[in-house]
């Protein structure tokens, strides 16, 4: 019985599950209203932008790579989809195709730099934040739009079996990327290209090419998710997704996912992705400053990728 314990909590998502647990009994004696239907509500809405995304960073760190830009990414895709339909009188179907492709078009410019320029991902993906960011200001004269069609808003207001439309998009999202990483051969290369790139070259996958593909598919993923944000705000704002990078990041860590790459799962992602939406939650209704967000989020970003990295030596696959 104990070493089937171990190999239980040898699971890095089960730890994870349990530490949440903790944390929404703690939740529940400091503050009241931490367990109500209503708050879990807001919490899973609240988050469920950075749930879509995740998903895709989860694959694209399992791989060995990573994207600072998909925050801006995400104000960057909202802000298109808002200017086509005000602007240029599109349908919506249509500006939703064309914001979400626009935000792929970010990720392809990042996958190029990084597999056929060999730009370092940090340098990349950080300069494309500020092009995107600036990009962002410019078309949008530095001012929100909003009101757009009803049938739109749906999209992020509405409600399936009394659940908002954004919660079961990234439930979706987590079982569909879930299947394909367990079950499919196809999500077994992210893993044999972060693992080790030069044994996956050499026993014949395109490692640049699955790189490639992952950076697109983030994008798309930012790009999703500015549709659903501007959506659900029936808004767009040019400093929409502000610091989302960091969250994302600092949950697909607390995850499983290595920095190093070939670790990671996506379930583990998401629970990160709620860990930090809980702990922001009990900020937030603690009465803690919203500034602080920021200051805890990068202190469990130091704190996970420190645990990541003293887990690696006690294994021996990091020498000192």
């Amino acid at each position: 019985m104990n070493e089937n314990l171990k190999k239980i909590f040898k699971i890095r998502e089960v730890p994870l599950f349990i530490f949440i647990i903790i944390v929404g009994i703690l939740g529940s004696f400091i503050s009241p209203y931490f367990l109500l239907s209503a708050n879990f509500s807001a919490v899973f809405l609240g988050l469920s932008l950075d749930a879509i995304i995740v998903i895709a960073m989860c694959m694209l760190l399992i791989s060995g790579g990573f994207d600072l830009s998909v925050g801006a990414n995400l104000a960057f895709s909202g802000m298109v989809c808002a200017i086509c339909m005000a602007n240029f009188g599109m349908p919506w179907p249509i500006a939703c195709v064309v914001a979400i492709s626009c935000g792929t078009m970010v990720g392809v410019a990042n996958g190029l730099m990084v597999t056929r320029f060999y730009v370092n991902p940090l340098i990349a993906t950080l300069g494309m934040l500020t092009i995107v960011r600036s990009l962002v200001l410019i078309i949008s004269g530095d001012r929100a739009m909003s009101s757009f069609p009803k049938a739109f808003q749906l999209i992020g207001q509405g409600k399936i079996f009394g659940i908002p439309n954004p919660i079961w998009i990234f439930i979706l999202f987590v079982i569909l990327a879930e299947f394909v990483l367990r079950t499919m051969k196809m999500g077994r290369l992210p893993f044999f290209v972060g693992s080790n790139p030069q044994a996956a070259e050499l026993s014949g996958l395109r490692v640049k090419r699955i790189q490639f593909i992952l950076y697109a598919l983030c994008g798309c993923a930012a790009g999703i998710a500015g549709v659903v944000s501007t959506a659900r705000l029936n808004a767009a704002f040019p400093l929409a997704g502000n610091g989302a990078e960091l969250r994302i990041i600092a949950a697909a860590v607390i995850g499983g996912c290595s920095l190093s790459g070939g670790q990671g799962s996506i379930i583990g992602a998401f629970l990160g992705v709620v860990l930090m939406a809980m702990i922001n939650n009990l900020l937030i209704l603690t009465g803690v400053p919203v500034y602080y967000q920021g200051l805890v989020a990068g202190l469990v970003l130091i704190g996970a990728v420190g645990f990541d990295e003293y887990s690696k030596r006690r294994r021996g696959e990091i020498r000192s």
